[in-house]
């Protein structure tokens, strides 16, 4: 059982998980685990299965066998239990288009039944500087500001984790840097995260340890410490192109 009093216990745990689209193979006996505080950047080529352990994870895919335990609670079981526990930056935003950036922000709060949740908005507002753009519809941000809300509704209910999947594609330098500081106050904080990106360096920047899925496998599990960007990704790609070439 998960003891949250525990600094060391894993507030992730992945054990044996397999998963196959028809006869295809995705994930095969996959198991790591991830404690608070942690930041763990996923790493792999296309198709390599991170945003379906991803997805598995946040208990929006059904493993084939394995299973994941977040909080000490099935995923699959007992999902009621896993969703408070849990933020979701993925590549939709998962926000409302034709409400404001508060009215989403507020819904979303409440959804999740987050105390004082016009206190909780507030702070989130300024945390990612949305506040001056509170009252514009989400269908007219651009992508830089949409992605503030994605993060902001993802960490709306104090989650213990945040999954972000490929947070940030389509960004610019500023909005990157931004979401950097977000990223880091949250793991300082306590909380776990979990990041899956194409850009290395800036998973390195963000993490604190690097996993790389390849061959339907963890094949590296590494402290980012000491870790040179361009030589980690030439490594897994390199590998990656003789396995295929097998």
């Amino acid at each position: 059982m998960y003891d949250a009093t525990d600094t060391d216990a894993p507030i992730i745990a992945v054990e044996s998980v397999r998963k196959a689209f028809a006869s295809r193979p995705v994930l095969e006996q996959v198991t790591f685990s991830i404690r608070r505080a942690e930041a763990v950047c996923l790493c792999g080529v296309n198709g390599a299965g991170k945003s379906t352990l991803m997805r598995i994870m946040a208990g929006l895919l059904r493993a084939d066998g394995g299973r994941v335990l977040v909080g000490g609670h099935d995923v699959s079981r007992d999902p009621d239990a896993v969703r408070p526990l849990v933020g979701v930056i993925s590549h939709k935003s998962m926000v409302y288009a034709d409400l404001t950036v508060l009215e989403n922000l507020l819904f979303f709060a409440r959804l999740y039944g987050a105390a004082d949740a016009d206190a909780r908005v507030a702070q989130l507002l300024e945390q990612v500087r949305l506040s001056a753009f509170r009252y514009d519809r989400a269908a007219v941000l651009s992508r830089g500001l949409l992605q503030r809300l994605s993060v902001a509704r993802a960490l709306v209910h104090g989650p213990a984790i945040l999954l972000a999947d490929e947070p940030f594609t389509g960004l610019d330098s500023e909005a990157c840097t931004q979401l950097v500081e977000t990223l880091t106050a949250f793991t300082a904080s306590g909380g776990a995260l979990v990041m899956t990106t194409h850009d290395v360096g800036m998973g390195l920047r963000c993490c604190t340890r690097v996993l790389v899925l390849d061959g339907r496998r963890i094949l590296f599990d590494q402290p980012t410490a000491g870790l040179d960007a361009a030589a980690l990704a030439q490594d897994y790609l390199s590998y990656a192109r003789a396995r295929d070439r097998h």
